[in-house]
């Protein structure tokens, strides 16, 4: 039923922080990684009957059930309120946005079959009854430039603009936030879109070898000059010049923190996954944090959203290290978990 902001805030803080405590994050996320088969994670995460399918398709079986259950609980949060705060749709809405790249992608190669989509209702702003029809599907909604299935050279450009709006919008919400939290709030978003250009620009100069006057037209946001998204690619284009092995010049970065070490002697090259986990760590933590400090607010729910997605990332990792027979310490250092030291 849903409540006032006060009435609705304070329940939804006491139910939120009963989930975390029974959730597998923080140090209980090591326990992900101990179950030796998939049948043994999916009896230590779901009540439900172990379903009678091949391995292959009981891991995507069990990554769908955590993924529907995640958005099930985020759902049922949300809707105790009378009138959500943006922000909490902004985190809704970042499943509009990708389905609609899996339902472009789908029917540029003439799939006939609906992809798998998430269900974010009444909170989605596409309309999927409409499928295949895709102009249909985003008509009357902040997508309805994307009317018209893409080609397959104009995907990558679409999905761009599709993540930098997604982004727009979300920022958008941070600044009509609580007042009481909206700089806290807005100081991790913050952090998050500018690590996450800088990690993008790594990846196309390290993965790609992509020239710095390419990189750059990929890094800027074709989103409207007064949305207060280009901040977020400045970082970015800062490094640019900076050689991936001049530990000289990155080691005076202003989130030199979040770098790989470097060893005197020894040739150095900047890891783009070392920074992106080391990010993930403190913005998690940093979520865990202000989780507690703002509890009648729309800010504890704006954390656990972000600390339960963490949840569900470490799920899929330890469900496809068992699938691909990939040891458990090596699927925990991908996602960035951090073996508990009982010594």
């Amino acid at each position: 039923m849903a409540m006032d902001t006060s009435a609705a805030s304070s329940y939804v803080y006491a139910k939120a922080s009963g989930m975390l405590a029974k959730s597998f994050v923080g140090p209980r996320s090591v326990r992900l990684f101990e179950a030796k088969t998939l049948a043994e994670l999916w009896s230590l995460l779901f009540t439900e009957p172990l379903p009678v399918v091949p391995e292959m398709i009981l891991a995507k079986e069990l990554e769908k059930t955590a993924r529907d259950r995640f958005i099930s609980q985020y759902l049922k949060l949300v809707t105790c309120y009378a009138r959500p705060a943006d922000i909490l749709l902004a985190q809704l809405h970042h499943y509009d946005y990708e389905n609609i790249k899996a339902v472009g992608a789908a029917l540029c190669f003439k799939e006939t079959k609906t992809p798998d989509l998430v269900d974010i209702a009444p909170f989605n702003f596409l309309q999927y009854r409409a499928w295949p029809d895709v102009a249909a599907m985003t008509a009357g909604s902040p997508l309805a430039w994307y009317d018209r299935v893409p080609e397959a050279s104009e995907q990558r450009d679409m999905d761009f603009r599709l993540d930098w709006q997604s982004v727009d919008e979300t920022w958008r919400a941070a600044l009509r936030s609580d007042p009481a939290c909206r700089e806290d709030i807005k100081a991790l978003l913050s952090e998050r879109f500018i690590l996450e250009s800088v990690l993008w620009a790594l990846r196309l100069r390290k993965y790609y070898e992509m020239p710095q006057e390419a990189v750059v037209g990929l890094l800027r946001s074709p989103a409207d000059a007064d949305s207060g998204t280009a901040v977020f690619s400045r970082e970015a284009e800062k490094t640019l010049s900076w050689g991936l092995d001049d530990w000289e010049a990155w080691k005076k970065w202003k989130y030199a923190a979040f770098l790989n070490p470097h060893e005197e002697g020894v040739v150095w090259n900047i890891d783009p996954k070392w920074i992106y986990n080391a990010f993930k760590r403190d913005y998690v933590h940093r979520s865990y944090t202000l989780f507690h400090r703002y509890p009648f607010t729309e800010c504890p729910l704006f954390c656990w959203y972000i600390i339960k997605r963490n949840e569900l990332d470490n799920i899929r990792a330890a469900s496809e290290s068992l699938r691909l027979s990939i040891p458990a310490s090596q699927a925990m250092q991908t996602v960035g978990v951090q073996e508990v030291n009982n010594g």
